[in-house]
């Protein structure tokens, strides 16, 4: 049960938390570890979860194991399975919110739309899309990666189309689309999902590709009791958590980071393309063994980089080629009709059912974040910032101009590939700035410029690696790996490890605490 709706307005909090998804929910739980308890949570929806209480679509899972896929300080033996599905993932985050207090301090329906520093009372207030203002001393932003699903499916005619359309976090769970005709747009993460749960049941399915994605095998199987019961034995799963940090660190982040970004850039660009042919050979291999037609293996082989986009996770999306009944198609889409989707070739395919799996605005592209709406000191707009200088933080989450405030994902950020994991990190940091502002005594706790600086120029050598391969070696290439800018600012070119370590004791001098509001700077 949310928190009422008269404790939201009438005092100044100490702090407010954006957003109830997982980040939300950490940050709650390492408040109360801290002994802060004064704080409230902005939730636009009107329940904990984040994208995972938006989506529920056929076939939805998460797309690592389970076991890597949860809170570090709420592990949890009991999956159903190895990759669980969506619905179990959205039990559990209730669980863990119900279970660390959050419905105590949770206020639903609560949009945030502006965010304004007071350096004269050294607080932020924060407008809600209702009218009502919220005022606390810091503010933690956990609005997640995926920020806003776009609202406009980008083709030509899709607004005369007499049939019906879903996207995947708007999905209609009465809709039967046994003996239908489906259009499946996007072969992302949900659109393989998708199209591969849709393929028994429907009439026909088309599956309209863009790109040809790194489809790769999922191994998935049910937990029996017998592995429940080892996994609740003690230190089972810490190990399985630190032994996933370490075999990141050692076979993957640690050489890019630490070994070949050491390496002229000449070199890099010559070398790094060899280990695609080298994946690409072995992937041609895998999809001689799973897709009979040989023209439809063509169309699904990939063109870029293994590691240049998020590779997908699945075993059921490519035999769905094999079905008389579902086919690939890979010419540019013209425009929608009101009975179909007709291509670039000037043929119509009819269809029923159009399943937009078009994407997200993520935190990575400037154009996220909208002018005016979080108004730092002397004026300081982080969307402006963003646009003439780039994406930048530091630890992910700071900003010289906004203090008193933290983002738990945000350019540079992200580290090894358990997003929980990297959750709790993050906002380590955060809350850990927080007590030691509390601590001194002081009002106010900003990133200074100088170490900012210090710290981008660090990530931008440790990434000089990444940076190349995705722009250099994969030109031109639409990912959320590179923004609009043509920036790499996705991925933290730093090892798990050094990111704990950070998270944990990196110097409090890179702040400066004052003990009253810092006087304008303004001439």
């Amino acid at each position: 049960m949310a928190a009422p709706a008269s404790d939201l307005t009438d005092q100044i909090h100490e702090v407010a938390i954006i957003g109830a998804g997982p980040g939300g929910i950490t940050a709650a739980h390492l408040l109360q570890q801290k002994g802060i308890g004064d704080f409230v949570i902005l939730e636009r929806a009107g329940d904990v979860g984040g994208t995972w209480r938006d989506n529920h679509y056929p076939g939805l899972a998460v797309d690592i194991p389970s076991l890597w896929y949860q809170f570090p300080f709420a592990r949890d033996p009991n999956w159903s399975r190895l990759f669980a599905p969506g619905a179990e993932i959205q039990s559990y985050l209730r669980d863990v919110a119900r279970d660390v207090g959050v419905y105590a301090h949770l206020h639903t329906h609560a949009d945030v739309i502006r965010q304004v520093w007071d350096d004269g009372r050294a607080v932020w207030q924060l407008e809600l899309a209702d009218g009502r203002a919220v005022t606390a001393r810091f503010v933690i932003s956990a609005v997640g990666g995926y920020i806003n699903a776009k609202t406009d499916v980008p083709i030509d005619g899709i607004g005369d189309f007499t049939g019906r359309i879903m996207r995947p976090n708007d999905w209609d769970d009465d809709y039967d689309v046994r003996g239908k005709r489906v259009a499946v747009i996007g072969t992302g993460s949900s659109g393989v999902q998708i199209a591969a749960a849709l393929a028994p049941l429907a009439a026909h399915l088309d599956v309209y590709q863009r790109t040809p994605a790194w489809v790769l095998p999922k191994v998935d199987f049910d937990f029996t009791p017998r592995v429940r019961s080892v996994l609740r034995l003690p230190g089972v799963l810490p190990g399985i958590d630190w032994a996933g940090r370490l075999l990141m660190d050692l076979t993957l982040v640690g050489p890019l980071c630490h070994l070949w970004s050491r390496l002229p850039e000449r070199a890099l660009v010559r070398l790094m393309p060899l280990y695609d042919a080298y994946c690409r050979a072995l992937y041609r291999t895998y999809l001689r063994f799973v897709v009979r037609d040989k023209q439809t293996r063509a169309e699904l082989l990939p063109r870029y980089g293994i590691l240049a986009k998020r590779p997908v996770i699945s075993s059921s999306f490519l035999p769905i080629f094999n079905r008389p009944d579902t086919t690939l198609v890979t010419t540019g889409i013209d425009r929608i009709t009101p009975t179909g989707v007709r291509t670039a070739d000037g043929e119509e395919r009819p269809a029923d059912l159009i399943v937009a799996a078009t994407g997200y605005e993520l935190w990575t592209d400037p154009e996220t974040y909208r002018p005016g709406t979080i108004i730092g000191r002397d004026g300081t707009d982080l969307a402006q910032q963003y646009r003439r200088h780039g994406l930048q933080s530091y630890a992910g989450s700071a900003y010289p101009g906004l203090p008193n405030r933290w983002e738990l994902v945000g350019p540079l950020g992200f580290v090894g590939f358990a997003w929980f994991d990297y959750l709790e990190m993050v906002t380590t940091h955060a809350v850990r700035i927080i007590d030691e502002t509390r601590t001194r005594g002081a009002a106010v706790a900003e990133v200074t410029a100088a170490a900012f600086a210090r710290r981008n120029r660090k990530l931008e050598r440790q990434g000089k690696a990444v940076r190349l391969y995705l722009t250099d070696c994969n030109p031109g290439l639409n990912t959320y790996f590179v923004n609009s800018q043509g920036h790499t600012v996705y991925h933290r070119p730093e090892t798990i490890t050094a990111a704990w370590r950070f998270s944990r004791s990196s110097a409090v001098d890179d702040y400066t605490f004052s003990a009253r509001p810092v006087a304008s700077r303004r001439s």
